[in-house]
């Protein structure tokens, strides 16, 4: 179970950002709202304490005049709308009569509600957070009680209630909660879409992981795979070689024309081995490479020495222009050997008649060696794919020709690892031109 949630770590934790997100995102736009709406209250409270306790002066006079105090505040209570009711009370006994209200349903009557005696008890405002729940939608007020007291005496002489209606913030609240709650939904949808897009990018890694480590097993197979083939191809070429000598004793024509059809496949196969092992190698980063300052034209001589046989065989024409002064460049001599023995040796393969020319061309600071023949060319389509691995141009003009599709891939890295590049030109039934470029003689990379 420890191994299952250990190799599965990553799904756990997308889920567990899916849960948890949105119900961040939720509780905080709640507690949003929620703090707004309380600090609104709370500061409709604060003005609504300040103007009773205004209030309560400017009534004092007016107390014995019951007609004069009910227009002082009919005519408050018209100017502010958030004024639900203001009523002031004198104490009657155990309890308070009113004796002037904006309700006049309530003219004359006595209350001893819990706040007006406390308000007169400790001398002091009160105020009460009501919810009328017979109207709908239910409707929240301050109810506030201040006492009345004499300007002379300072005396308690009345108490003041006021009723303010929060209904205009709650309105507002509800307006904003609204908007929020879509904003809410809007913003949870985005945010699952991203861990949804998340989750798919943590498959595509964990297929991307499992394809990389596929690919190693492929590179360490083939790799494995080659050396172990290398020495029973050496071991078959060298009882083959025998063969030819006579150590085995006489045979005739007709063997000897199975021998070397043998010994012809035993080499294809010997290449084709060499080629996967480059390929390895390359990709792997175990190529060695020894760079040096080198007069590029010695490794061209050498490649055509080792390929004029293959030339002549053809009546082919294999030759080389030197310039009178060649600039040494920082090559590893016998990879690019590696690298120029492929492309002359394709150059003189798929040229049927007249030649190749090897030579070179100062191009800024760079060396050009150009290889161009006189062969069948190649298309558009073709010069697009022709450096892929296993890519070989499938025509009438190619079928018996024999190749791996790997040679020009490797030349090419070949030619990279020594910080140059191999550029190609083709015309179909002209011929083709590669194009080596290496910079010159500089400090190693």
């Amino acid at each position: 179970m420890g191994n299952f949630f250990k190799n599965n770590s990553q799904f756990f934790y997308s889920m567990l950002l899916i849960i948890l997100i949105p119900i961040f995102i939720i509780a905080n736009t709640l507690w949003q709202i929620k703090t707004s709406q309380d600090n609104m209250t709370y500061e409709l409270h604060r003005k609504a304490v300040l103007a009773e306790t205004i209030l309560g002066p400017s009534l004092v006079d007016s107390l014995n005049d019951t007609r004069v105090l009910q227009s002082k505040i009919d005519q408050i209570s018209k100017g502010n709308e958030e004024i639900k009711e203001i009523t002031v009370l004198k104490q009657s006994s155990d309890s308070f009569q009113v004796v002037a209200s904006t309700n006049s349903e309530i003219l004359g009557l006595n209350f001893s509600s819990e706040d007006y005696v406390t308000a007169w008890a400790q001398d002091n405002s009160t105020a009460m957070l009501v919810t009328d729940n017979s109207k709908t939608p239910p409707e929240r007020f301050w109810s506030m009680t201040s006492p009345i007291k004499d300007n002379i005496t300072s005396k308690k002489v009345a108490l003041v209630n006021m009723k303010v209606s929060l209904a205009d913030i709650d309105t507002l609240t509800k307006k904003n909660l609204n908007l929020s709650l879509i904003f809410l939904i809007v913003t949870i949808f985005l945010v699952l879409l991203l861990l949804v897009n998340h989750f798919r990018f943590f498959e595509y890694a964990i297929l991307f992981r499992k394809l990389k480590e596929v690919d190693k097993m492929k590179d360490d197979f083939i790799s494995i795979a080659s050396h172990e083939m290398k020495t029973p191809m050496a071991a078959i070429k060298g009882y083959l070689g025998m063969l030819f000598e006579g150590v085995a004793g006489k045979y005739d024509e007709k063997t000897k024309e199975h021998l070397s059809k043998i010994f012809s496949n035993v080499e294809r196969l010997n290449i084709l081995v060499s080629e996967l092992l480059d390929v390895s190698r390359l990709e792997q980063g175990r190529m060695q490479f020894d760079l040096q300052p080198y007069d590029i034209s010695k490794v061209v001589e050498e490649s055509i020495k080792i390929l004029k046989d293959q030339a002549d065989s053809k009546n082919i024409k294999l030759e080389e222009q030197r310039p009178k002064e060649m600039p040494q460049v920082f090559i590893d001599p016998d990879r690019l050997r590696q690298s120029l023995d492929n492309i002359i040796g394709n150059a003189i393969k798929y040229t049927p008649k007249g030649g190749v020319t090897v030579m070179y061309k100062v191009d800024g600071g760079k060396l050009n060696t150009i290889i161009k023949d006189t062969g069948i060319g190649m298309s558009p389509e073709d010069r697009k794919h022709l450096f892929e691995k296993f890519y070989r141009i499938k025509n009438e003009k190619t079928a018996d020709i024999p190749g791996t599709g790997l040679g020009l891939w490797i030349a090419r890295e070949i030619v990279r690892k020594m910080n140059g590049e191999i550029y190609v030109d083709s015309m179909e039934n002209v011929g083709s031109q590669f194009t080596i470029s290496i910079p010159f003689m500089k400090e190693k990379i």
